[in-house]
């Protein structure tokens, strides 16, 4: 070899290790990225389809590595094939630190409900294909946040393939060797902290160099008047950026510096722990049991016998996944309503939730409401309960632990008290029982207590005896109004100030035979998928601000009050299709479609050269 060939070679290699060397394969099955030839991300399932988009697959994928070596610092994926999830993929990209190396992949169906917003933030980050990408084409881009993009790559969709032909993207990206070194770096007890925030991305100001979160400012939070200590424990798995944020929003509520934070993970996931030691939290691990539901309802039950034996002095639990944002007041509530757990044996629950939470049903936060629900969102029971219903857990293959728990022979004739507003609002699009559709369509209409200190009015008010005289008397002086007409243009409803309403409706029990309750919740624009917050016969409700009670017949006690002259609404087959007409109409404003088609054949060469040769036709 001769001085010069040497020399050449020494440059190469100087370059090779001055660079990483990345690859991204995408084809109709699978998404595999690799880092200097080692796999470090894949994702398989079933070919894309056309008709039934939503492969394991399919999706926006974001990678973000560490760039002076290439370490995997955040992986995710955002289910882009339905509403919602654009949502998180924004905020994502909003909080990742200059400098890093990002990958960014389309796996179609990847643009059908990507939105405006979730393409001017991947525009922002550098990538300019990405508003010119249509149905059934692969797409990637590769570059460093805030700085630019180094690689770009799409496959395009012809006039006889669905999906697109495999896309292939291979580069090699610059490493910075220039250290991003915070100044608290240093601050000794810290330590832990930098170290993780050099591993992992996606945190925001928990790793920001110029305001950073610590977790001490828990301990500087207002105190709140407790008669006693209860913990709080946050079921988690392996989703630790949600895991952040409701801790981060535990720690910044009145009352969390007395309260015991417990954090129970289903399986030994690294960054999940590291993440719960950063903030000083202590933790249980679950062996994992089971797969899908059968999983989730033992780490619950795992998660109710972990809070009472890690904390043997506590006579009640406050549980809270972590798909969850919380209100200000969050524990302020379940404080005030504690002593209906001890006074009222016909309460088994309390839920930070209302089902019935939206803007139009409902608006005042110091109200309590009592029905024959289950635990869900929020909620708090005592040890005694506990032991009770962990002896009788839900078996295997049977269903959902929250559903179970509302049988009637666990159930025994007890009740679930809730606000009026929830305390907390579901955040999580992707998990095992929330798509995207249900996200969109009810959960982020849901309004939730904003208000920082709320007086509850008084909680003997829902105790049962004490309830039924107020729902009794209630109802008695109520306007009877009956459905007419347009069914849900809602012209019968007659608001009149200070006047609450009825509604008597033909029922035989809560299953709903001839959907008198749904087809009201559907008009009222509530949750409809069941009756869910029914006290017997009776859903009570707002429109705006007005009570309105449904009251169902015979089914309910509560009919004795109807007039005897007076037959109960029963809904026709025209109602019923003038409501699903309704409902569906109204519902579709939510599902905010991409409106690119496909590209138009015939297109002028450069337009297909410059990839806009876009046939755009679905509504934006």
């Amino acid at each position: 070899m001769t001085p010069v060939d040497s020399s050449i070679r020494n440059k190469i290699k100087g370059l090779e290790e001055q660079s990483i060397d990345l690859s991204v394969t995408i084809n109709s099955t699978s998404i595999v990225v690799s880092c200097n030839e080692k796999i470090i991300y894949e994702r398989h399932g079933t070919p894309v389809n056309r008709i039934k988009p939503g492969a394991n697959q399919s999706g926006v994928h974001l990678l973000v590595l560490r760039q002076h070596d290439g370490h995997l610092m955040m992986a995710q994926q955002y289910l882009t094939y339905q509403p919602a999830e654009h949502q998180r993929l924004v905020q994502t990209l909003k909080v990742l630190h200059p400098g890093r190396i990002f990958i960014v992949a389309g796996v179609p169906e990847w643009i059908l409900f990507l939105s405006k917003a979730a393409e001017a933030a991947l525009t922002l980050l550098g990538c300019r294909w990405v508003t010119r990408a249509t149905p059934g084409e692969a797409w990637v881009c590769i570059g460093t946040t805030g700085l630019t993009t180094v690689a770009e790559g799409i496959s395009i969709v012809g006039q006889q393939n669905y999906p697109s032909s495999a896309l292939l993207l291979k580069t090699q990206i610059a490493k910075n060797t220039r250290d991003r070194k915070c100044p608290w770096y240093d601050i000794p007890n810290l330590q832990r902290q930098a170290s993780f925030c050099e591993s992992y991305e996606g945190y925001g100001d928990l790793c920001s160099c110029q305001k950073p979160f610590f977790p001490e400012t828990r301990k500087i939070q207002p105190v709140l008047p407790m008669t006693e200590k209860i913990p709080v424990v946050v079921v988690t798995a392996n989703k630790p950026l949600h895991l952040f944020r409701i801790l981060r929003q535990l720690y910044m509520v009145p009352g969390s510096p007395q309260t015991d934070i417990l954090v129970v993970v289903d399986g030994p996931h690294e960054e999940t722990l590291r993440l719960a030691e950063v903030l000083q939290v202590n933790i249980r691990i679950h062996a994992q049991e089971g797969v899908h539901n059968s999983r989730t309802n033992a780490n619950i039950k795992f998660a109710l016998w972990s809070v009472f034996t890690t904390y043997p002095a506590a006579s009640k639990a406050i549980i809270l996944e972590d798909d969850l944002l919380v209100s200000q007041d969050i524990l302020s509530f379940f404080h005030q309503t504690a002593p209906l757990l001890d006074m009222d044996p016909t309460v088994y629950c309390i839920n930070a939730y209302s089902s019935n939470s939206f803007k139009d049903t409902a608006s005042d936060p110091k109200t309590l409401l009592r029905a024959r629900t289950y635990p869900m969102y929020g909620w708090m029971v005592t040890r005694r309960y506990t032991e009770e219903v962990i002896q009788k857990w839900v078996p295997e293959g049977v269903g959902d632990w929250d559903y179970w728990l509302a049988w009637e022979d666990l159930r025994r004739g007890r009740d679930v008290v809730f606000p009026e507003v929830s305390r907390t609002f579901h955040a999580g699009s992707s998990g095992v029982h929330v798509s995207g559709f249900e996200q969109e369509t009810y959960f982020n209409r849901m309004i939730f207590n904003q208000q920082p200190d709320v007086k509850l009015n008084d909680i003997t008010s829902v105790v049962r005896e004490k309830y039924d005289q107020e729902m009794s008397r209630g109802i008695r002086l109520s306007q009877i109004v009956q459905p007419t007409g347009e069914i849900c243009n809602l012209t019968w409803v007659k608001s009149i100030r200070g006047q609450s309403l009825v509604i008597y409706v033909d029922a035989f029990d809560a299953n709903d035979k001839h959907s008198s309750y749904k087809i009201l919740l559907m008009c009222f624009l509530t949750y409809d998928e069941g009756t869910r917050e029914i006290y017997k016969g009776v859903i009570r409700l707002k429109w705006h601000s007005t009570p309105v009670y449904i009251v169902g017949c015979p089914y309910s006690p509560f009919c004795h009050l109807k007039p005897t002259n007076m037959t109960p609404y029963r809904p026709s087959a025209r109602d019923l299709l003038l409501a699903a007409d309704f409902r569906d109409t109204w519902e579709f404003q939510f599902f905010h479609q991409n409106p690119r088609l496909g590209r138009r054949p015939g297109a002028p060469l450069q337009e297909i050269f410059n990839l806009t040769d876009i046939g755009l036709s679905r509504p934006s």
